[in-house]
């Protein structure tokens, strides 16, 4: 009960602060709060929203995965490479892609339990790999220099569509899987599982919970997710290079900490990190419409940013601390009772 009135108050502070950082730029600007710029900002939060969701998973099992984008690339270059050296079908396509999302995951899910490399090195290794393999799949001209692909199918360029009332379809898969998630957490045995293993390793294995399979679900769900982004990046961009998703990773494990998750394990959920996307999202906007240079906007942001990391780290220290001093006292009480 206690954690849960905790992560109450961390999910609570961080949407303050976005109602504050939207309410800045509102009475800064003149079109921020338009229905276009609205609708814009939705539609680039769910490609780091995508991301964030399996990052979040990791996180909350005292993990990290610093590959989520550069499997999105790699998704994106299987699709790519497909679609332009062979005749398969785009169902064949899509598949074949979903399946490099899901190996992705397991592999990443096969170095951290199996061979127990640590989350950071491991995934930060695992997404060198997939940067190399993006690399030799990469679409080449007649003189072998690597080339940008359009991809000039009517039905992946839908998906870079939207509703006649400007919502993209993006914005809506993103939310959706956000409830899904939140539901798989909160709701399912699995996703107890999941916060067991991040909150205390050893107590959940001597309960019988395997620390493979918990890994191993939350880096699958974490490919997966990338491939949905790499999906709906091909449908916005028409169009594949080596560079696609490369920038996702920070800002989504960014988006997951400012939305409350803790890289201690065992807190955080999918509505903390839809509230951090926003946060993120926002932020980018905002500074954007100030006509700043490149290099004051990046100065702007990433200060907020690591502002807010710091902040979270003192509330985890001061949280913790609270936690141990009322046990204390209980245990106190009890002796005293006795």
């Amino acid at each position: 009960m206690k954690q849960m009135r905790q992560e109450t108050l961390r999910r609570i502070i961080s949407l303050v602060l976005l109602i504050v950082l939207t309410v800045v730029f509102t009475l800064t600007t003149d079109t921020f709060l338009s229905w276009d710029n609205i609708t814009s900002m939705l539609r680039e939060a769910a490609f780091i929203g995508l991301i964030a969701i399996g990052v979040t998973t990791c996180i909350i099992t005292g993990g990290n995965n610093l590959s989520g984008g550069l499997a999105v690339g790699m998704c994106c270059m299987i699709f790519a490479h497909l679609y332009h050296y062979t005749a398969m079908s785009l169902i064949a396509i899509v598949l074949l892609s979903l399946l490099g999302g899901l190996l992705s995951g397991l592999f990443n899910g096969f170095v951290v339990a199996i061979l127990q490399v640590p989350d950071f090195v491991a995934t930060l290794s695992t997404g060198m790999i997939f940067q190399g393999i993006t690399y030799v799949l990469a679409v080449r001209n007649q003189y072998g220099s690597i080339t940008s692909e359009m991809i000039k199918n009517p039905t992946m360029a839908a998906l870079g569509g939207r509703l006649p009332n400007g919502i993209y379809y993006v914005t809506i898969v993103w939310l959706i899987l956000t409830v899904v998630m939140q539901i798989f957490l909160k709701k399912t045995k699995m996703g107890t599982y999941i916060y067991a293993m991040g909150a205390n390793r050893k107590s959940a294995e001597y309960s019988g919970i395997s620390f493979i399979k918990v890994k191993m679900v939350a880096f699958t769900i974490a490919g997966f997710m990338s491939f949905v982004a790499a999906m709906f990046t091909l449908g916005r961009n028409g169009t594949c290079d080596v560079n696609t998703g490369t920038a996702l990773n920070l800002q989504a494990i960014s988006a997951a900490v400012i939305g409350g998750a803790a890289f201690s394990g065992g807190r955080g959920d999918m509505i903390g990190t839809l509230i951090g996307v926003l946060f993120m999202q926002v932020l980018r906007n905002g500074v954007l419409k100030f006509n700043m240079t490149t290099a004051q906007q990046s100065i702007i942001s990433g200060t907020i940013i690591v502002l807010m990391l710091v902040f979270d780290a003192y509330y985890n220290e001061f949280m913790q601390k609270r936690t141990t001093r009322a046990a204390a006292l209980a245990r106190e009480k009890e002796n005293a009772g006795k």
